[in-house]
């Protein structure tokens, strides 16, 4: 983008964004491994900034971290997107939604540096909902449900159906998911 433009465009964001930029000022320890996923890579407001005009995903993964009845009043100021959904009691620092429309996030934990692409569903299940660990990436349409453990270092791959617990640093794939090996 021609850098005039840009700097035009982000301009005019920061002045809707001053709420948000004062939440994230207070509580930045909570937002900067996240930011450092996104955009320019690196936690300074300016980041933010762009991160929050330009993804509405990363503004759903700022809405949690703030939480639900503080966010409730910055959201119509700049909406986050509508079909991301995260009912998760505890997400760790570093997680990146990659463009996710239509995704459902209902685990009982979500550990660090957590990955996932659109289309994906955490859900109920036989037993509870999941429990996802450590750097575990979810490709896109993926779907992880019942009460079981997913480990670190673990890859879901694309349109997968995970039933069972899958333990650390395996690939799985697959209706039901089964281990890759390489």
């Amino acid at each position: 983008m021609n850098p005039i433009a840009q700097t035009i465009i982000l301009s005019a964001s920061t002045v809707r964004l001053i709420p948000h930029i004062i939440l994230y000022m207070t509580k930045r320890k909570a937002v900067d491994a996240d930011l450092t996923k996104v955009q320019d890579c690196k936690p300074t407001v300016m980041n933010f900034i762009k991160a929050m005009t330009r993804e509405r995903t990363f503004r759903n993964l700022f809405y949690y971290r703030m939480g639900e009845y503080l966010s409730v009043f910055v959201k119509w100021l700049c909406p986050p997107e509508r079909t991301l959904n995260i009912w998760c009691p505890s997400i760790g620092p570093g997680a990146h939604f990659e463009h996710n429309y239509a995704t459902y996030l209902n685990a009982e934990s979500i550990g660090k540096d957590f990955y996932c692409l659109h289309l994906v569903t955490l859900g109920n299940g036989k037993g509870g909902r999941p429990t996802i660990g450590d750097n575990v990436r979810i490709m896109t349409g993926a779907t992880v449900f019942g009460g079981i453990h997913i480990g670190n270092n673990v890859t879901i791959g694309a349109n997968s159906v995970v039933m069972h617990d899958v333990p650390d640093g395996w690939t799985v794939a697959g209706i039901p998911a089964k281990r890759i090996t390489h």
